[in-house]
């Protein structure tokens, strides 16, 4: 079986990434619309069985998208987009989402293929440092998707201690089309203080660097000669 199969069976929770796509000449009115959750709502967020909510926008020249990661006790990402479309901190965002052409009738979201799983490879900060919550996203080249979902089903070792050691514990990537176009967005962790020399021992890492040479090829920029990977605006966390 795949690591993917093997987490479905052992674990006892589903990660799930909704997609949604703001409607036109709203998007600055997204950010206002997005207060952080209050402690009665992140309690009534657990009783339905959502955890480790968090929300992130990216404007495109074609679409701006709402990517929402969150860790789901169930076993049918549907039915997490179904909870989270009802609640009502999510019920008052709807006059700014259109829902994916593919969704449900009455859905602003759309659960996408999970088609990556790194981590959690380190425990939460003790010392009481907050966990740095991000959403990326990039373009895939259609030509180059059955490679890159193969290269994600078998993630090198040496590439998963790297990260671990660069403090970046936790790394989830979710698939989707649009029309003829292709995105990735990923969920990640980082716990580390020093953004710039975790980054630069990632980015000397002989390992790390054969994998880039396997998978940058496969993806698309959101701006010409921009970076591969777009961090996105996060809205919650």
């Amino acid at each position: 079986m795949s690591p993917y199969e093997n987490r479905i069976r052992s674990e006892n929770f589903r990660r799930v990434g909704l997609i949604s796509i703001v409607r036109p000449g709203k998007a600055a009115d997204l950010d206002a619309a997005t207060a952080a959750p209050d402690d009665t709502t992140k309690e009534r967020w657990a009783s339905l069985g959502l955890s480790n909510v968090s929300i992130h926008f990216q404007e495109t020249k074609k679409s701006t998208f709402v990517f929402l990661f969150t860790e789901y006790a169930g076993s049918d990402p549907r039915d997490a987009a179904k909870l989270v479309q009802q609640d009502p901190w999510f019920a008052h965002l709807s006059d700014l989402l259109q829902a994916h052409p593919r969704g449900e009738s009455g859905m602003d979201w759309l659960p996408m293929e999970l088609i990556n799983v790194i981590g959690p490879t380190l425990p939460e900060p003790s010392d009481g440092r907050a966990i740095e919550r991000s959403g990326v996203m990039s373009g895939l080249t259609s030509d180059s998707e059955l490679q890159y979902r193969t290269l994600h089903q078998t993630n090198w070792p040496g590439v998963v201690d790297q990260m671990a050691r660069s403090h970046r514990r936790y790394w989830v990537t979710f698939l989707i089309e649009l029309g003829e176009d292709i995105w990735l967005f990923t969920y990640s962790e980082y716990v580390g203080d020093d953004h710039a020399a975790d980054d630069a021992a990632t980015a000397a890492d002989p390992v790390t660097q054969r994998w880039w040479k396997f998978t940058e090829p496969c993806l698309i920029p959101l701006t010409p000669g921009g970076e591969n990977w777009t961090t996105m605006q996060t809205l919650m966390r």
